[in-house]
């Protein structure tokens, strides 16, 4: 695919100084692949050169990208679904702790799973989705959409960002105006993988979370902290995201195999068993070390 590429400064610190990290391929067309560069300032992984805003929305019209399917064509898909609804469980289950039922927003709220959820269990739920497809089935659970974070006019008690903001071409910008639509005593919720875990550094190129071109940052705690202290935000808890060793493992040693399903169904099965395993108990040692994480942050007065 020819596409219009931008080189962007880091997001943690904005330097321009990089270096060659990896190259990852585009699990849906291998023939394709992308660079991913180190800052040289603070070790913050980015994708770069990387499709501009416009470019970039056809990666993401591949069928077989999960978080817009309803279909479950294959056994991945099917599991992917059933994760999905314990995940949207357990998920309001940590907001609930925080907040009685409310008033939430879900930016990227996909095909709007989780903001049924939350509403079924009394919350008025708000919900920006740019994918159209994803938003005629979000409409179908009676969820109020947004066309643009800059036209909602209210605030919140909860924002959440589910595997978001790895995506996003200008996360400081919307950083910012989630900020002024948030309640001073209420919480933001990022989820993002963790490119610092046992089944990132096991897999490398094959992680399947790196996800090239549509992921275009991989952050590790630290990274996460210094962003959001940077733009008014204090990180005041870590949740895990369980399933998602086993998940993100299972991908990615199919993403290995290169459609080799002898290879995937012995030791791929195994190696992604041992990393499932192992990420997880890391992750339990030390959250920080988790294949994916939820940052429980409070905005704070500058």
């Amino acid at each position: 695919m020819n596409i219009n590429s931008e080189t962007p400064q880091c997001l943690v610190c904005k330097s321009d100084k990089r270096s060659p990290f990896l190259s990852v391929p585009n699990r849906f067309n291998l023939d394709e692949s992308f660079q991913l560069v180190q800052c040289k300032e603070c070790d913050f992984v980015y994708l770069s050169p990387r499709p501009n805003e416009q470019e970039i929305i056809a990666y993401y019209e591949d069928e077989g990208y999960q978080p817009h399917q309803q279909d479950a064509p294959s056994l991945a898909d099917k599991v992917y679904r059933w994760i999905r609804v314990w995940n949207n469980k357990y998920k309001r289950k940590i907001i609930e702790k925080l907040v009685l039922p409310g008033s939430i927003l879900d930016y990227g709220c996909g095909t709007g799973e989780f903001l049924k959820e939350m509403k079924a269990s009394g919350w008025e739920t708000y919900g920006f989705e740019p994918s159209a497809k994803a938003r005629q089935v979000a409409q179908t659970y009676n969820i109020e959409l947004i066309d643009n974070i800059r036209q909602f006019e209210r605030t919140v008690n909860i924002i959440t960002l589910w595997h978001v903001l790895e995506h996003i071409h200008r996360p400081v910008q919307l950083l910012e105006a989630l900020k002024t639509r948030l309640e001073t005593t209420g919480f933001l919720l990022i989820a993002v993988p963790n490119c610092r875990s046992f089944d990132a550094r096991l897999f490398r190129e094959n992680w399947v979370a790196y996800d090239a071109p549509r992921h275009l940052y991989h952050f590790q705690t630290a990274d996460m902290e210094a962003l959001l202290a940077r733009h008014g935000f204090k990180i005041v808890d870590y949740k895990r995201l369980n399933f998602d060793p086993w998940y993100n493992s299972l991908l990615s040693s199919a993403l290995q195999s290169r459609g080799n399903k002898l290879w995937l169904i012995s030791l791929g099965l195994l190696k992604s068993t041992f990393a499932a395993i192992i990420s997880s108990l890391m992750g339990w040692i030390n959250i920080k070390n988790h294949a994916s994480i939820i940052y429980i942050a409070k905005p704070v007065s500058k």
